[in-house]
């Protein structure tokens, strides 16, 4: 993701003309920031002390609330926030970073939503930056592309291969598949809470559930910290799990642009094999033709129907 040559905005999937503008955030409707936690003793206390800060200014015209759910931790997480001035949900078990964000969805006295981090990655100086954007979008998300952003250099390629696969696979650009600093409509978001999954996906989802119903998400860069405390992130589980969440995600919304591909790729394999590979083995590879063409229609059979039951939804 380019650090410097990103505008200060950045706007994806935007309405058409037809569509009316989203309305500006009511000052009434107020605001609830949610942080969902695991083990965070080192940083929740400081990062709910920040968001306060950061929307000291806004607190005198409507109602804040800071809303830390507490994924089944065993320190002393929970207390941290709760001195630190935030109402606290718990979870008994570990339920996942989903799960937590789904719990706080469901207890949020606000329609306004901030998403934010309990490690300190994220600048809450940003959050009212995001809450204006509200004015022209249905989702405001910090781009994790500003001057100074700390993501491990282990973690960028497999980053890079899963933004671009979401990129090719939703057909609109995404800056920033998965951050964790996002400001939404309650409201919204609830529409797709059945997709939700209890892992670290969700924000992924949401993103993708967003995109492929034409509902507007505006990008700002935003610096990333290096985090406090340590990571609960499992590289090649998360890896795996989210690209299997980006597939059916558009799956679900948009079928023919996973099955399109696959069907010409099948059909363009069974060309190749037919004129190219035949030749050479006699005909022994018919059934391989065969198999390709077959498979080939039947996938693009699969997804006719499947868009069918998606557009009927």
């Amino acid at each position: 993701m380019n650090s410097h040559a990103m505008e200060n905005s950045l706007t994806s999937t935007e309405a058409s003309s037809a569509a009316s503008p989203a309305p500006a955030p009511s000052r009434a409707e107020g605001v609830t920031v949610i942080i969902p936690v695991f083990n965070e003793e080192a940083g929740i206390g400081a990062v709910v002390r920040e968001v306060r800060a950061a929307l000291a200014s806004e607190a005198s015209t409507f109602p804040v609330e800071i809303l830390v759910v507490d994924d089944g931790s065993t320190d002393a997480t929970a207390q941290n926030a709760r001195d630190a001035g935030a109402r606290v949900e718990q979870h008994e078990t570990n339920l996942g970073y989903g799960a937590a964000i789904k719990t706080a969805l469901r207890f949020a006295a606000n329609d306004l939503i901030v998403l934010t981090d309990g490690d300190g990655t994220y600048p809450s100086s940003a959050i009212a930056e995001l809450i204006a954007s509200l004015a022209r979008a249905d989702m405001a998300v910090g781009a994790r592309s500003g001057e100074h952003v700390n993501i491990p250099l282990v973690r960028r390629p497999a980053k890079w291969v899963l933004r671009h696969f979401a990129v090719f696979l939703a057909g609109k650009p995404i800056p920033d598949l998965n951050s964790g600093l996002r400001v939404f409509r309650r409201r919204d978001a609830l529409r797709f809470l059945n997709l939700y999954p209890s892992g670290f996906s969700f924000t992924t989802t949401i993103t993708l559930a967003y995109l492929s119903n034409d509902l507007r998400i505006h990008y700002t860069p935003i610096d990333y910290h290096a985090r406090v405390g340590r990571s609960k992130l499992r590289p090649l589980r998360d890896t795996k799990n989210l690209f299997l969440t980006v597939v059916r995600s558009v799956m679900f919304f948009n079928p023919l642009r996973v099955c399109g591909p696959v069907a010409v790729a099948l059909a363009v394999a069974g060309f190749i094999v037919l004129f190219f590979v035949r030749d050479s083995h006699g005909n022994v590879l018919d059934g391989t033709v065969s198999i390709a063409f077959i498979g080939a229609v039947q996938v693009m059979i699969l997804g006719l129907l499947a868009d069918l039951i998606a557009r009927s939804r």
